[in-house]
């Protein structure tokens, strides 16, 4: 507490209090709780400071869940916040995800409620998973530790975006100009956050982008037009839509072969890609979010095949300028279409298009505006269509149709598909049978996909449907089309999560030789060469009907039939690939072992965490996380 000087002793004491404070602040926040508050009252009181708190806060986490109101708070006065509470709260929280992390890991019991407590956590937990995500490959459980850190961002992005278009659901219109591009951006941003994987952003770090693009476009256009404020707002629309296309913000440049490719449906990707190609819905909604922050009036109009965007002017003012004549009872309006055209779209050409197409009669419903809730669901057919052309073209699709900023491509795919599944069924009023249809058939797909989301089915589906049918009475009978009550595929996930998995052991094999193969090894397949991790093996009576290589149906039929009494037996094995998302059943005669280590590289197989802890060099093998249900493996 003394320090010697060339002129005699220097207490600590008589250090100003506002030089330790500075210095409290080059102290980690651990050391200050275990040591320097402990050292005297005065030592006590200056590490308690709610400014040096506050920095911690701001310093050591970077998401916060809305429930803080974290923003709100660092903007008030600092004592009006205890924020040595917030921060013990936050680090407790960090150690509680690390246990449910660690649980998670280790073993498949309560798995998908470790997924839901953290998913309900929510962006509290987003610090620490990204963290986790950084793991090296090469830790003792780098790829596990990786993988399940993703999925858990994953959920909680889900989360963000489904809770996005629950809102949208029932919101009203918004009042201005202004609000209403901010819920289209948020309304078309939330399908970014099913592929935001585990880059550092969230739902207002997606829009923040976005926005941030968005304004520095209207800035660029500002300082190119310094006299826009003066024009009519004929003039200013025809200028902003030329000036977005000549700047490449809007189109696609090679429709024949771009146009479906799935980052044009995502506005995100849309803007932060080199290229900013869009199909013509993510195109008009760029020219009206840019709009509206030029005070233009610009809305879309889902004209059938081709959506368009509407301008008009400001109320009692006509488009070409000066005031309206009295006589005048409909609001002026004009056309355009910013993903082809720098010219106004004249009416009577829409209106002949829709003639040539039979919805003369419907003429007044697609001439007009609509809602960010039916551009939401619109962008969700285009990510429907788009996916079902690159199926239909399979091997024949040129990589770059689903092919993202960041992440595997086919779960990519998968992710959109998932995306524009929920955003159907939580924009689309569930009144009719179609929407029970769709439900039904998303109940029976996505449990063996997404199983750890069963717990956002029970709180966002659930109730949809329970206000259209008496849960009593199940799905109607047309619609369960013998496959029985579609509820009862989600409430088999619950069900299971809480079991042990099915024990397969070597030693008790009906061959005593065992599986000639072990979980982890990596092989070549013998017919096309291409390369595959096995995850597990299956005995099956030779009674049986033989599986097909490939169907995954048959395999999960198998494991759930009773276990084959006769001695003659064969195997199939599980093998996840350098080519597809999914695990594959492969023939034993396939399966030819590579102990060459410098073939596999790292990602090469984006499931490889949900089965092995890490890749070991020396023998050419993933070390299996599995043993629950191999434990000899």
């Amino acid at each position: 507490m003394e320090q010697n000087c060339n002129d005699g002793v220097l207490s600590l004491n008589q250090v100003p209090d506002e030089i330790i404070g500075h210095l409290l602040y080059y102290l980690s926040p651990h050391d200050n709780l275990c040591n320097i508050q402990l050292v005297s009252r005065r030592f006590y009181h200056l590490a308690n400071e709610p400014l040096l708190w506050r920095h911690h806060c701001r310093s050591s986490f970077k998401y916060w869940n809305p429930r803080h109101r974290f923003y709100e708070k660092t903007a008030a006065l600092a004592q009006e916040t205890n924020w040595k509470e917030l921060f013990i709260f936050r680090s407790a929280r960090n150690r509680q995800i690390s246990a449910l992390l660690d649980e998670i890991i280790r073993t498949k019991v309560n798995r998908v409620r470790g997924f839901e407590i953290i998913g309900q956590i929510g962006y509290d937990a987003k610090d620490f998973l990204l963290e986790q995500c950084q793991t090296p490959p090469s830790a003792e459980d780098g790829l596990a530790r990786r993988y399940y850190s993703n999925g858990l961002l994953d959920t909680i992005h889900k989360h963000i975006a489904i809770q996005e278009w629950q809102s949208l659901m029932l919101s009203s219109q918004p009042p201005s100009i202004r609000l209403a591009g901010e819920q289209l951006e948020r309304a078309l941003g939330a399908f970014d956050l099913f592929v935001l994987h585990d880059q550092r952003g969230d739902l207002d770090d997606v829009l923040d982008k976005i926005t941030r693009m968005f304004d520095e476009m209207t800035a660029s256009f500002r300082s190119c037009h310094p006299k826009f404020q003066n024009w009519s707002t004929r003039r200013k629309a025809l200028k902003l839509v030329r000036w977005l296309r000549a700047h490449n913000f809007t189109g696609v440049q090679d429709p024949e072969r771009n146009y479906r490719n799935l980052r044009n449906c995502l506005i995100g990707q849309a803007l932060r890609h080199p290229d900013h190609e869009s199909i013509p819905i993510i195109s008009t909604a760029i020219f009206c979010c840019v709009a509206s922050r030029l005070d233009i009036d610009a809305r879309c109009c889902a004209f059938p095949t081709h959506v368009h965007a509407i301008v008009y002017p400001p109320t009692g003012y006509a488009l070409d300028g000066g005031l309206v004549e009295e006589l005048e009872t409909q609001p002026q309006r004009m056309y355009l279409d910013p993903y082809g055209s720098d010219h106004e779209i004249q009416l009577p050409y829409l209106q002949l298009t829709l003639t040539r197409l039979g919805l003369q009669e419907h003429a007044g419903l697609f001439l007009a505006p609509v809602p960010a809730l039916m551009m939401a669901m619109r962008t969700a057919q285009n990510i429907r269509a788009t996916l079902a052309r690159i199926s239909d073209m399979q091997d024949h699709a040129h990589p770059e149709l689903s092919q993202l900023m960041h992440g595997d491509s086919r779960m990519n795919a998968d992710a959109c598909l998932y995306a524009a599944s929920w955003a159907t069924l939580l924009l689309t009023p569930p009144n009719n049978s179609t929407w029970l249809e769709r439900l039904a058939k998303f109940l029976r797909r996505f449990p063996g996909a997404w199983p750890e989301d069963v717990w956002m089915v029970e709180k966002y589906l659930w109730p949809l449907y329970s206000s259209v049918v008496n849960p009593r009475d199940g799905f109607p009978r047309n619609i369960d089309a013998g496959f029985g009550n579609p509820w009862q595929f989600w409430q088999f996930v619950r069900d299971a999560d809480g079991m042990a998995p099915l024990v397969h052991r070597r030693d008790l094999c009906d061959d005593p030789r065992g599986p000639p193969f072990q979980v982890g090894q990596v092989f070549r397949h013998r017919r096309y060469g291409w390369l595959g991790a096995i995850t597990s093996w299956h005995e099956r009576g030779s009674q049986q009907s033989s599986l097909r290589e490939g169907s995954h149906d048959d395999l999960l039929r198998y494991t759930h039939s009773p276990r084959p009494t006769s001695s003659h037996y064969s195997l199939c094995f599980m093998c996840i690939t350098e080519t597809e998302p999914e695990q594959h059943v492969v023939a034993l005669r396939n399966v030819e072992l590579i102990s060459d280590p410098s073939l596999i590289r790292e990602g090469m197989f984006p499931l490889a965490g949900k089965f092995f802890k890490r890749f070991d060099v020396e023998t050419c093998r993933f070390i299996s996380n599995i043993r629950e249900e191999f434990p000899l493996d």
